[in-house]
């Protein structure tokens, strides 16, 4: 039996993860992961992205590790066990405000209306300042490519790959251009690029941010009465008090689900774990 090839390490934003909203499994390949087609495309598994290291929980089991690249948060997650026991040694090696580099495989759960996205690694290494700079500057040339390539296939109707080739993009541009088109007509490309324009691969701290999510996640645990989850319209009016605004609760929100400190267990209903 031949060997399988190994499979593709995006360079990818954040941003362009956390909006992915379609998730295309593979008949042919029963047990594997399904691919996440992002909003520029993409058709991913493995992910390879540098960051700084804004959260850590590390426990006997299992350590928790979030990454902030300047657009939004990587959550990654690992075991100690036989097949994850290497990502938990490395992620117990970092520290907060560690800038690093992470490759690996992305995991998707589905709640409702809802993706939560975790990376388990296979590489999470402490790095420098001058490859953080590099790893910013080449990821985004390379989504920038990928927008210019949407663009050209929004121009017409019945847009080919070969049409858009044509133009001076490659194959995988253009098949992801393609991609985007057809699964992410409405999303604002032009923002993305203003997002990754002024990120610059280092976390943006915000002196409320810590704040705000302890106050979220206090709330949803604080106000669970009858079991059945925090309602999302109370989350919104305690926050709206405490003058966090309802896109910084949306944020929290996902934000806490992907990590694991919470979960919808009906629609706009909200738990602690």
């Amino acid at each position: 039996m031949m060997p399988r090839k190994r499979e593709f390490a995006y360079w990818i934003f954040a941003r362009e993860l956390r909006d992915s909203t379609v998730i295309q499994e593979n008949q042919e390949e029963e047990r594997s992961k399904p691919y996440v087609i992002t909003p520029l495309g993409s058709r991913v598994r493995r992910v390879l992205f540098c960051g700084t290291v804004t959260q850590k929980n590390s426990e006997e089991n299992m350590t928790k590790v979030t990454v902030t690249d300047g657009t939004g948060n990587f959550y990654l997650t690992a075991f100690a066990n036989d097949f994850g026991i290497q990502g938990k040694i490395m992620l117990d090696d970092l520290e907060i405000n560690d800038p690093v580099t992470v490759m690996g495989r992305v995991s998707t759960f589905k709640n409702e209306d809802k993706i939560y996205f975790n990376i388990n690694p296979e590489i999470a290494l402490k790095t420098d300042e001058i490859s953080l700079k590099f790893w910013n500057l080449r990821a985004r040339h390379s989504a920038r490519r990928k927008i210019y390539a949407i663009r050209v296939a929004s121009a017409g109707q019945d847009m080919k790959k070969e049409d858009i080739m044509q133009k001076g993009y490659s194959s995988e541009e253009a098949e992801c251009a393609i991609r985007s088109v057809h699964n992410y007509p409405d999303y604002n490309n032009q923002d993305f690029e203003a997002s990754i324009t002024t990120g610059s691969g280092q976390a943006v701290k915000r002196p409320d941010e810590k704040n705000n999510r302890d106050f979220v996640l206090s709330y949803i645990k604080s106000n669970d009465s009858d079991g059945k989850g925090c309602r999302y319209e109370d989350i919104i009016a305690a926050a709206k008090n405490s003058s966090i605004s309802q896109d910084d609760v949306d944020n929290l929100l996902n934000d806490l689900g992907s990590e694991g400190e919470i979960f919808e267990v009906s629609l706009k209903r909200y738990k602690g774990i």
